[in-house]
Formats: structure tokens, C-alpha cells, sequence
């Protein structure tokens, strides 16, 4: 069985990957949309030969007209820029065929239990939002039939009818629960994927400036500096402020350093830099006048507020006794320590 589904997903990565589109958000939503088509194949033609079987020629029509647009549609991927058109021409069909088969029902009125696979198709490959507005609005659309078609209460009794509404507002409710969570995982793994990313591609420069730097026998200073006490600027005026105080401190410090020095972001509150061909004094005088414009650096929030920060900082200069780029990220990350046990806002 995992065999079988980790081949079926090959040929869903192979129809996909013939999208014009290469926006995550879509790639992911016609993805769903391909499983559900060659999921839907083998149901759909199983269904359309039984109703020929007992001669309903009518829904047999409409069950290979759907099943005809779904697989259709995915030879159509490669050509066309709007791929949502595809979800909703099958919506529609879908939509129309529920609610034929719920007014045309069969000899024991179960032909309306196939309506609990909407919502839960349909938020699948919608989304959580627009998936529950399609799955609301089916069911309205089948509460009018109970309402207003009089021939209706002849099929399905008036309790079964508040059973079936709440029960599918149930399915529909939980679907998109789980659909919501689902994408909030995903959107998730894609950001931690980005961030991966970032740091892969700031090792690869910084190892790269580490290992000329011992070639040449450059001289090479590695710090770390932490916003002092961020957390409770965080907890006294928001978040929001708090990522405020990390753009401007950004700002200030790309402003101070120069062309040649590298800076980026270790996360949260700490931002590392490496200062190529300086030596320690000329590094640590670096880092102090970098510290002292930081804590003359007044943020502005509200309308007339300003706030300010302090920093500290751990420098360590490239020796031969240095091997590799975590050991010197190790020792400056102890000298930052010792900068906050010393009362912070300052060097070490």
C-alpha cells in the first residue's frame, strides 16, 4: 500500500511539474487537486458502470461527465496559466451531480450520503476558507430542496433532514479544522525550510572568508551581539515594537560597518558579525562605537513615544588555534556571556 501511494504520488510530482505556475500556494492546492482526480477515476468508473447496470442512463451520464472534466483536465495543466478554472469547472459538476442524485434517489434514499465527501474534498482543495463557503453553500442549496420541493419530504423524512443538515455541518466543520492546522504545518516547514536556506548560504560565505582569511593570513574578527533584555521589550509594548527595534538596530549597524564586513541575522535578538583585515583593537574600537550609537539610538513608537535599547557584545579575533567556524562562533558566544555578567551594554 505505501508502495503503491508513494507511485501514485511520482505521477502527481510528474503531472505537477508541467504547471506554467511555480507559486507555492498554487503548487500545493493542484496537487490536491491531481490526487483527488486519479483518486476520484476509480470510483467514478465503478459508479458509471453499475448505473448503467440498472439502466439510470442519466446519472451515469453525469458520474462520466465529471470523471471525463477530472482526468481531461490534468492534460490541460501544461497549457493553461489558471489552473484554479480546472478546481472550479469540477466544483460545479460535483455540485450539480449531489444534487441530482439527492433529488433522484435510489430505492433506499442513500444516494445522499455520497454529499459527505463535498466538504471534505472540497476544503482539501480549496482551502479551509473558501473550501467551508462552497461546503455551506451546498448545503443551503440542499435545504432549499427540503424547503421548497414538496416531493422532497416523500424521500427523506423532516428528522432525518435536521439529522443529515447537522451531521454535515459537523463533517464540514471538522474538515476545515483539520485543513487549517494542516496548512498552518505547512506554511510552517516552508518558512523553516527558508530560514534553512539563509543559514546554509551564510555558513558557506562565512566558512569561505574563514578559509581565505587562514590562507592569507588575514586578520579576522568574529562577533555576536544580543539586544539586552529584549524579551521584556517584548512583553512591555508588543511584538510589533519588538521587530521595530530589530529594523532599526539593522539599519544602524549596516550603516556603521563597512562594504567589506559581513553581518546577518543568528535569530531572535542575535546578529552576528565578521570584520575582515582589522585587528583586535581596531575591532573591539569598532564594536564600541557600534554599541554606544546603538544606545543613543531612540526608536520611535505610538504617536510621540520613543524607547531605547542597549546591546551586548562578544568579539573574538581568527588564530591558528581556531579550526573551523563553530569553534570561533563558540568562543565569541562565551565572551558575550561574559559581557552580560559583566552588566551588559558592553564589549568583551
Amino acid at each position: 500500500m505505501i508502495r503503491l501511494a508513494k507511485n501514485i504520488q511520482h505521477l502527481v510530482d510528474f503531472i505537477v511539474s508541467k504547471a506554467h505556475s511555480q507559486h507555492e500556494e498554487e503548487i500545493f492546492r493542484l496537487n490536491h487537486y491531481v490526487w483527488i482526480a486519479l483518486l476520484m477515476l476509480p470510483v467514478a468508473i465503478g459508479s458509471g458502470a453499475y448505473n448503467v447496470y440498472i439502466k439510470n442512463y442519466a446519472l451515469a451520464f453525469l458520474i462520466i461527465l465529471f470523471s471525463g472534466h477530472m482526468i481531461g483536465s490534468l492534460f490541460l495543466i501544461p497549457t493553461i496559466k489558471r489552473t484554479y478554472l480546472l478546481y472550479h469547472g469540477a466544483n460545479l459538476l460535483y455540485t450539480f451531480l449531489l444534487l441530482y442524485m439527492v433529488f433522484h434517489t435510489d430505492a433506499e434514499n442513500s444516494r445522499i450520503l455520497w454529499a459527505y465527501i463535498y466538504p471534505v474534498g472540497i476544503i482539501f482543495l480549496l482551502g479551509h476558507r473558501l473550501g467551508f463557503l462552497w461546503s455551506f453553500l451546498l448545503l443551503c442549496m440542499m435545504i432549499g430542496l427540503f424547503l421548497f420541493v414538496p416531493e422532497i419530504h416523500t424521500i427523506y423524512s423532516i428528522p432525518f433532514q435536521v439529522r443529515f443538515g447537522i451531521t454535515y455541518l459537523g463533517v464540514a466543520i471538522i474538515s476545515s479544522w483539520v485543513e487549517y492546522h494542516g496548512s498552518r504545518s505547512h506554511q510552517a516547514l516552508l518558512l523553516e525550510q527558508k530560514l534553512l536556506n539563509e543559514e546554509i548560504e551564510r555558513r558557506k560565505i562565512l566558512e569561505k572568508e574563514l578559509k581565505r582569511a587562514k590562507r592569507y593570513n588575514t586578520s579576522l574578527c568574529f562577533a555576536i551581539l544580543d539586544i539586552d533584555y529584549f524579551k521584556r521589550i517584548n512583553d512591555t509594548f508588543g511584538h510589533p515594537i519588538g521587530d521595530t527595534v530589530l529594523q532599526a538596530l539593522a539599519k544602524q549597524c549596516l550603516g556603521s560597518l563597512r562594504e567589506t564586513d559581513l553581518m546577518g541575522r543568528l535569530g531572535g535578538e542575535e546578529f552576528a558579525f565578521l570584520l575582515l583585515h582589522v585587528t583586535e583593537e581596531q575591532a573591539r574600537a569598532k564594536m564600541e562605537k557600534l554599541r554606544e550609537e546603538l544606545s543613543q539610538l531612540n526608536v520611535s513608537y505610538d504617536t510621540n513615544s520613543t524607547l531605547n535599547f542597549t546591546v551586548s557584545i562578544g568579539l573574538v579575533m581568527l588564530s591558528e588555534r581556531i579550526e573551523g567556524l563553530d569553534e570561533l562562533y563558540i568562543q565569541a558566544d562565551e565572551k558575550l556571556y561574559a559581557a552580560k555578567d559583566a552588566g551588559r551594554n558592553c564589549v568583551r
